[in-house]
């Protein structure tokens, strides 16, 4: 027999569907059962350094694929943010194969960045009142690109919409702060708030000074 053909020492289940393989050299592979069943591998049997590669490359495949396949069943992910994820996993997988399965799941339309980008712009923007500058931090770190997070946020930059956005913010939110206009504490304290929202000065001082004037109407 060859001496480069390694033989399979041990199978065991691992979690799920997994399958850890233990080479006489010591060496450990982690495969799916499908692949196992495939490639009718059983303790004693023989495999040559070729095959050995090509089950770990396949296997590594699969492995990242599925994974990447649990990740999205629970939310959306950016191709930064997913590759990641996949790169970090407990069993590691060869960037080849986690690269190859980004590329397969952007044809499959399950992984789109400018998607998940205006999602995430609608998210911030009008269910958490987000600013434009607070939600652009936000969608950076979940890996978008800047061209990516300024083409969402686009149609969240007319002033009259930041306008109507800022005068419900305050009505709805700091208006038992705002009882009286010459309360500089308490406006420094929702400007503050406001800010950290990521609304500019400059708007937040014109959505104060529009409170106060139709309060006083």
């Amino acid at each position: 027999m060859d001496s480069r053909m390694l033989k399979i020492i041990e199978i065991t289940p691992e979690k799920g569907k997994l399958n850890r393989i233990v080479l006489e050299n010591g060496e450990e592979l982690f495969v799916h059962t499908d692949l196992l069943l495939s490639e009718h591998l059983t303790a004693g049997t023989v495999i040559s350094p070729e095959k050995r590669e090509e089950i770990a490359c396949a296997a590594a495949r699969h492995r990242s694929y599925e994974y990447a396949l649990y990740c999205l069943e629970r939310r959306a992910y950016s191709y930064r943010e997913l590759y990641r994820k996949l790169m970090s996993v407990k069993h590691p997988v060869e960037e080849t194969a986690v690269l190859e399965t980004l590329e397969k799941l952007m044809r499959l339309g399950l992984l789109d960045d400018q998607r998940y980008a205006q999602s995430l712009a609608r998210t911030y923007i009008e269910q958490r009142h987000y600013g434009a500058k607070r939600a652009a931090y936000e969608m950076l770190q979940k890996g978008l690109s800047q061209e990516d997070i300024a083409d969402a946020l686009a149609p969240y930059a007319d002033d009259g919409r930041i306008a109507e956005q800022l005068s419900e913010l305050l009505r709805k939110k700091y208006a038992r702060y705002l009882c009286d206009a010459d309360d500089r504490r308490a406006i420094a304290k929702v400007t503050a708030s406001l800010v950290r929202r990521g609304f500019s000065y400059r708007d937040i001082r014109f959505a104060l000074e529009d409170y106060f004037s139709e309060e006083e109407t």
